[in-house]
């Protein structure tokens, strides 16, 4: 390996080569391209781009974590519409969830209002608002990763980021792990360009958000730029400017934190800094009540998350540790991998995806979610590690006595190959997601089209929209006329769900009072139940009632003498499919063409549904 990165260096030319010659020679492009009017029309055409595939994402990815809805949309939908779901966290005996971060959040469903929008789209508007912000930190991150590493390195990121079927639903998640991602990717956009004015300042402040205003834990992905920012500070002849620029920082920092924890002061009515509670009950907590209750996996969970969602891509991020490791041992290399930027920098883009691996893998509570926020930092990764094993594949190739050509034709194919493979598994992730398992979202944004017995949609009370088994898959208040509220009905499940927030008084009232029967441990409360004989509509599916005794799951589509079925949509039995039908879908005409169909592709369908109850008097 040495003796290949040696060679590169060897042939390599001065900076000022012509780009294309430079782009022959090595396989890696230089950082020129985005200056004036042509490069703010390349930033705005990928902005474009970008925004248009998060709209799509928007209204057609589905909900992945039942924690979005219960912990983030319900509590938004109670500050704009007067009605919502609690969970225990936001109880002010817990405190582990911020109204400041909820609060945000809300202002977008009230602009929405405002302009008119109708109360059905209100759920994708700010998932719309949400993807299109991402979109404008990606396009950031992009222009950055252009103007200080390379041209080629930035592309394979936007393919990377934007393709990546991981990225399908963490752009447009209402959760602090993705509000952190966004942060995160403006903060190493000003990381990257650590040249221009205050960059180190802004890197600083935008982690800070993310840490403070998001996620706690996000804060440990800038530990290596701290570190470094430290370092600079002793060895910095300027220290002093340094130094008075860190110091701003810590002032805005204490200021915003100061705001959050007055917003969430004045909604508990009692001092509380979520995010310290936050970093206690996980990282404290009790085998009782701490985040292990909610179960537990092996290492392997996020692996195959990884490779879902990534697939190839994510083996190249974590190969990149090794053009950290030739950069900084072989050097006649610093002449070649981004000569642009130092080994130490280098090693503060790649590494914190490396140190959030081992910090979370060894966590025994697992969730998809805790991931969105190095999704970025993976796409980068792979993008640095692409790029810099094709250079040196050119280079070995060359060293064997192959044409310019023949090298330039074999190089082409090998990345067009890869891309293809990459981009065909994400498309057939993403399509699997959404033809499988959209069918809640679906559903319930029926209830918007139904009439009550009396043939008005609007009631003098509140009808019962009842779920059961399928608690976790509802969407949200969002979905749901004003006419119309969410019940529980008692299933299999034990644990604990959410309570309602109290009706008919301010939210701010509402918000600091302690519903009964909330707790922290999981603790089934069965007086949140309603009786099924309660329920107007009802939700549910024709999955297959479990054979055993005491079972409170029924087959209630197949009740034709007391419901009615107003709407279906089919649903994917994922425990009756094969693991290959499942987690990916290709379009029909290429899956009948594959032999032994049967075998590898066998989905067995169930339908989820909207009931409406034939013997309630209305």
């Amino acid at each position: 390996m040495t003796d290949v990165v040696k060679n590169i260096s060897k042939h390599r030319k001065p900076v000022s080569t012509p780009v294309s010659e430079l782009a022959e020679d090595e396989g890696l492009d230089p950082r020129s391209g985005l200056e004036g009017p042509a490069g703010a029309a390349n930033l705005t055409i990928a902005f474009a781009i970008v925004v248009a595939i998060r709209t799509i994402c928007a209204h057609y990815s589905i909900i992945p974590d039942c924690d979005e809805v219960f912990n983030y949309w319900e509590p938004t939908h109670y500050l704009t519409h007067g009605f919502g779901l609690e969970t225990w966290e936001y109880s002010p005996d817990y405190a582990i969830r911020s109204w400041a971060y909820v609060g945000v959040h809300s202002a977008i469903v009230y602009i929405c209002r405002l302009l008119g929008m109708s109360e059905a789209n209100l759920f994708f508007a700010v998932r719309t608002f949400l993807g299109s912000f991402c979109a404008f930190c990606e396009v950031n991150l992009y222009g950055s990763i252009w103007r200080n590493i390379s041209s080629r390195v930035a592309k394979l990121f936007l393919v990377f980021s934007v393709g990546a079927a991981g990225m399908f639903h963490a752009s447009v998640t209402f959760l602090p792990s993705s509000f952190s991602m966004y942060f995160t990717m403006l903060a190493f956009s000003h990381l990257l360009d650590d040249k221009a004015l205050y960059a180190p300042q802004g890197a600083l402040f935008m982690f800070a958000i993310s840490g403070i205003l998001g996620w706690p834990f996000a804060l440990l992905i800038a530990v290596p730029f701290l570190l470094n920012l430290v370092w600079t500070v002793f060895v910095n002849p300027q220290r002093r400017r340094t130094i008075y620029g860190i110091s701003k920082v810590i002032e805005y920092s204490l200021v915003l934190l100061v705001v959050v924890v007055a917003i969430d002061s004045f909604a508990f009515k009692k001092l509380q800094i979520v995010a310290l509670n936050i970093v206690l009950y996980n990282v404290f907590g009790t085998e009782e009540t701490g985040p292990n209750i909610f179960g537990t996996e092996p290492w392997t969970y996020y692996v195959s998350n990884l490779i879902l969602n990534f697939n190839v891509i994510a083996f190249l991020a974590y190969a990149a540790i090794f053009v950290w490791i030739i950069r900084s041992t072989v050097p006649s290399s610093k002449a070649v991998i981004y000569p642009y930027i130092s080994s130490g920098k280098l090693f503060i883009i790649i590494f914190p995806l490396f140190l959030w691996t081992v910090i979370f893998f060894a966590q025994p509570h697992k969730e998809e979610r805790f991931f969105y926020v190095v999704y970025p930092l993976l796409c980068l990764n792979a993008a640095i590690a692409f790029d810099t094993f094709v250079a040196i594949y050119k280079t070995v190739l060359g060293k064997f006595g192959f044409p310019k050509s023949v090298i330039a034709d074999w190089t082409s194919w090998m990345q067009a190959l890869l891309l293809l493979l990459a981009i065909v598994l994400w498309y057939s992730r993403m399509l699997a997601l959404h033809s499988f398992y959209y069918a809640p979202l679906e559903v319930y944004g029926g209830l918007f089209n139904v009439t009550t017995v009396s043939g008005s949609v609007a009631s003098s009370y509140p009808l019962n929209v009842c779920v059961g088994r399928e608690w976790y898959r509802f969407p949200s208040s969002y979905f749901l006329p004003e006419n119309m509220r969410l019940k529980f009905i008692k299933s299999d499940f034990n644990g604990m769900l959410p309570t309602e927030f109290a009706e008919g008084v301010s939210w701010y009232e509402g918000t600091s009072l302690s519903p009964e029967g909330l707790n922290n441990e999981n603790r089934e409360e069965t007086s949140f139940y309603l009786s099924i004989n309660e329920c107007d509509y009802l939700v549910d599916s024709n999955f297959t009632t479990p054979n055993r005794e005491g079972t409170f799951e029924k087959q209630f589509i197949s009740d034709v003498e007391n419901w009615e079925i107003v709407q279906c949509a089919p649903f994917l039995d994922s425990n009756h499919s094969t693991l290959l039908a499942r987690v990916i879908k290709l379009p029909d005409f290429i899956e009948s063409l594959i032999p032994a169909k049967a075998t590898y592709f066998h989905r067995e369908w169930t339908a989820y549904c909207l009931l409406k109850s034939k013997t309630k008097s209305t």
